[in-house]
């Protein structure tokens, strides 16, 4: 059967409208998720929206962002932030969808809109199975981590441009954030140490062996926590080129051993 000219381009022009639709239908979910949301709660420049009643101790959970945003490098006091607490999986599996991001992460942030969506059961699951195994880090399952991590991410593409913080590699991006949610607890904390750090990083046994993603998001806070206190570098010292995954595990590597 052969079709004309005219009705194969009806075709296209109904397949580009519902691409389009379906592409402004996504964005309006992300920009405007509150109706997918009963229960809402601001604490002056955060608003936190949940499916679920929201425990008026939650404020506490938001002191400890503006403090660990506080110590950030590049950090915006004051600046709005929506927060969406995800109560199932399922619900922040539709946000994981939307942004082509993975459904097992703990949360999503977009700088676009200052929306931060978490994934409340799995950030609980992670609390309870660290038990202080791993301090100051994403594996604590910490509320007040899980928010700051994004809004580092936000901090970057506010200084760096959105073009350029998306060109960062992920192992610089995922543990300079990683590094920034985490400074004022690790400055708070003086018992802490930094080869602590690199002594559990090594642990074979601890990891189970091999390069698991969970080992390998952790070294790249390490590495990034090592250039920065170490090396003293900054947001823009980790775009050089040079400073290249390797290059940054030989040289922690090396100080560690003296």
């Amino acid at each position: 059967m052969r079709y004309s000219k005219k009705t194969v381009g009806k075709w296209i022009l109904r397949a580009v409208v519902v691409v389009f639709l379906l592409v402004v239908l996504d964005v309006a979910v992300l920009a405007y998720p509150a109706p997918l949301f009963a229960h809402k709660v601001t604490f002056e420049e955060f608003t936190v929206h949940s499916n679920h009643p929201i425990p008026d101790s939650f404020g506490q959970v938001v002191e400890g962002v503006r403090t660990r945003v506080s110590a950030m490098e590049n950090a915006r006091p004051g600046a709005n932030c929506r927060v969406f607490l995800c109560g199932s999986e399922r619900l922040y599996g539709l946000f994981a969808f939307l942004t082509r991001r993975t459904a097992n992460s703990m949360g999503i942030g977009l700088s676009a809109f200052g929306n931060v969506y978490l994934n409340e059961p799995k950030i609980r699951r992670v609390a309870a199975r660290n038990t202080g195994g791993i301090r100051h880090s994403r594996f604590e399952g910490d509320f007040a981590e899980t928010i700051a991590h994004e809004i580092a991410h936000f901090n970057a593409v506010k200084k760096l441009g959105f073009r350029e913080a998306m060109a960062v590699p992920v192992w610089k991006s995922e543990g300079y954030a990683e590094y920034q949610a985490n400074l004022a607890a690790t400055r708070a904390d003086s018992s802490y140490a930094f080869t602590d750090r690199i002594d559990l990083l090594l642990n074979n046994a601890f990891w189970g062996g091999g390069q698991s993603l969970a080992r390998r998001l952790y070294e790249w806070h390490v590495l990034v926590e090592f250039l920065a206190e170490v090396k003293g570098f900054g947001l823009e010292d980790l775009l050089d080129d040079g400073v290249t995954e390797s290059w940054a595990r030989r040289e922690m590597l090396a100080w560690y051993a003296d």
